[in-house]
């Protein structure tokens, strides 16, 4: 009777094991658009249309669109900030050549006529330059301005808590973020100092010790 009811207790039989902790969910990535044969056929076919129609065109911003190439080959950043700064600017000054083209007998020897102008290659490469000066300067104004801005955002939110305080006591500062932000800032700091101090004490003791 008594196995019985141990049995139907279960203290006899093995524990049974923790249920494993369920996985996160793992959102799915957007699938990429696949483009089809077809749509890189039309896109070909368009593309030696257009090279047959206006190869005078496509000529003069193959060799003006140079620079674009050259920071295509240098950028390595897989989104290509550099390779698109460069290029805009560069087909801004590539552009007011073209327009040149146009504006004349579209031929060939219009075409090599306007490349061999040294006046022309101050606009295809002074764009170029341009979109360089962009991407090495703008970031760190885009950089410099929001750290500015965030030091005036923490200085207001002080100078808030400060007013807080004075009207409704200390009590109502509790855990202030900004204590916490403050002494992270100041911590290895403050570390330091104090280890300097430690060892500059026992620098001392040990020669007085040696005096003595």
């Amino acid at each position: 009777m008594s196995d019985d009811l141990v049995d139907e207790i279960g203290s006899n039989r093995p524990a049974p094991t923790p249920a494993a902790a369920p996985k996160p969910a793992v959102e799915d990535e957007p699938p990429k658009k696949q483009r089809s044969a077809a749509w890189y056929s039309m896109a070909f076919f368009i593309s030696i249309l257009t090279c047959l129609l206006f190869y005078e065109t496509v000529l003069l911003l193959s060799v003006a669109m140079a620079p674009t190439g050259v920071a295509y080959l240098i950028d390595t950043n897989p989104r290509r900030h550099t390779t698109k700064t460069v290029a805009w600017a560069n087909f801004a000054g590539a552009l007011i050549v073209t327009f040149e083209l146009w504006g004349a007998d579209r031929t060939l020897q219009t075409t090599i006529d306007l490349l061999s102008d040294p006046f022309n290659w101050i606009f295809m490469l002074g764009g170029a330059g341009a979109g360089w000066i962009i991407h090495f300067i703008v970031p760190g104004v885009v950089f410099r301005y929001l750290t500015i801005s965030l030091d005036l955002r923490r200085k207001t939110l002080k100078d808030d808590l400060e007013k807080i305080e004075k009207e409704w006591g200390e009590g109502v500062r509790g855990s202030a973020p900004l204590d916490e932000l403050a002494s992270l800032e100041q911590g290895p700091a403050e570390d330091d100092d104090d280890e300097e101090e430690r060892s500059s004490d026992e620098d001392d003791e040990d020669d007085e010790e040696e005096k003595r």
